[in-house]
């Protein structure tokens, strides 16, 4: 389980303490020497609980620069990468919270956090204590962050004061929860998977949870880069995609460039790149023939269209891949002008080509979209590629849009970046497109 635990938590945290029993020590200290991330061992002579043994770290804690600190349970196994990447984020958005911390709704609760009107934890119900547990209950995940000041100050106060539990006899950390909560807001906020809250202590756990496991298989990203002519960009903008870490969201990549018979050295390039796979368009046939056929090598969960030039950052992968996990919508789409404007680079016949095509978008399909040209547009692999795509050139954005509206999928849009270049530099959209926009959006507003 150690190596399991740094896999999981080695991405967020800068060293691990380990408190382990007298039996365990020799071979904890033997994994924790071969670990990439630092691992201190701490032995707990006597099994007094597990609030004992979190305070076996405060003089290592104490000597550390340490801002939050982490507490988890060796037997917490089943913790999802994006319930992690999630605490980590709301670790330092609610600094000064005592307590952030995940939680899941199931039946027949090991824990359960019994809240009073306002919401407030005053007290924790265990079954291993003999309390009388709901039917449904909302339990902790056996991992929290914790406060400098909660960790150091107030967890020892706490702990000068606390009895043994009446059915174990042992010192539980979790009645420090409506402790601090007196004092203090504990910020909660839901598990990717229910399972994550299941620890395993009997044969009956370790199945459920090893079923849990078998079924959460790592899912995978394709992104489809269509390139004509791109040798000045399509190494760099390769070299940004994989530096994007998907792994707290549990994904990994497949990159698929389709050259459209670029007269460059745009398909020389992709070859010399590991890890990326090169389709090669028989004849030139547009921008969007191009997606096409990337859509239809994709072997992805999720799939996402990217411009071979370096207009777009690929690390809005993240929010977006983000709105799409947490159900915001069935699409999601990268908008250069949500809470942007225009961008001071970009020609106003640009900008202004592109924020009429909403209007008409609107007209056509009853869906306003700040940013209907923009082309990071995010899909489950399987609804993009059920869509009977028809067109071939830059049009293809259009279609996309007005098809999926017509099958009813919520679009939602999420802020992006955006450096436009210009012509010279390889813009190939023009005013024709406009009037081509137009043509498509009539043509396929209502067809599904």
């Amino acid at each position: 389980m150690i190596e399991w635990l740094v896999d999981l938590y080695g991405p967020y945290v800068s060293r691990i303490v380990l408190i382990v029993s007298p039996s365990a020590a020799g071979e904890a200290r033997k994994r924790a020497a071969a670990s990439a991330v630092p691992i201190e061992v701490e032995v707990q002579e006597q099994p007094t609980g597990m609030l004992d043994a979190v305070l076996l770290a405060y003089d290592r804690v104490k000597a550390s620069p340490a801002r939050r600190v982490w507490v988890t349970w060796c037997d917490q196994i089943a913790i999802h990468p994006r319930t992690i990447a999630r605490l980590s984020e709301l670790s330092t958005v609610h600094a000064d919270a005592p307590i952030v911390m995940p939680v899941a709704f199931r039946k027949n609760p090991y824990i359960h956090l019994e809240r009073d009107a306002a919401s407030r934890i005053v007290r924790v119900l265990h079954r291993r204590e003999g309390d009388t547990m709901p039917d449904v209950g909302e339990s902790d995940a056996g991992l929290f962050s914790f406060s400098r000041d909660a960790f150091l100050t107030e967890l020892p106060a706490y702990a000068a004061s606390l009895e043994k539990g009446a059915g174990t006899g042992e010192r539980n950390l979790l009645p420090f929860l409506p402790w601090i909560s007196e004092s203090g807001d504990v910020v909660v906020f839901p598990c990717v998977e229910d399972i994550e809250s299941v620890g395993i202590n009997t044969p009956e756990e370790l199945k459920e949870v090893e079923a849990g496991l078998a079924r959460r298989k790592r899912k995978l990203l394709s992104i489809v880069i269509p390139a004509y002519n791109e040798e000045a960009y399509i190494g760099t903008l390769l070299e940004r995609i994989k530096a994007v870490d998907l792994t707290p969201l549990g994904l990994d990549r497949e990159i698929i460039v389709v050259d459209d018979c670029s007269r460059d050295r745009t398909a020389a390039i992709v070859e010399a790149c590991p890890d990326v796979t090169l389709l090669r368009m028989a004849e030139n046939g547009g921008k969007g023939a191009a997606v096409r056929a990337g859509i239809a090598a994709a072997r992805g969960d999720y799939l996402i269209i990217q411009d071979a030039d370096l207009e777009y950052e690929p690390r809005d992968y993240l929010p977006m891949l983000e709105a799409l996990f947490e159900g915001q919508g069935d699409v999601v789409y990268g908008s250069r002008y949500l809470g942007h404007g225009k961008h001071p680079s970009q020609s106003w016949a640009a900008y202004l080509g592109g924020r009429s095509l909403s209007l008409v978008a609107l007209v056509f399909t009853g869906r306003y979209l700040t940013d209907t040209v923009t082309a990071y547009k995010m899909f489950a692999r399987a609804d993009i590629a059920a869509v009977p795509l028809e067109t071939s050139g830059f049009e293809l954005d259009h279609e996309i849009t007005a098809r999926l509206a017509a099958r009813g999928k919520r679009i939602v849009e999420v802020p992006i970046s955006y450096m436009p270049r210009t012509r010279e530099e390889g813009k190939k959209i023009g005013a024709r497109d406009w009037w081509i926009a137009v043509k498509t959006y009539w043509r396929y507003g209502r067809k599904a």
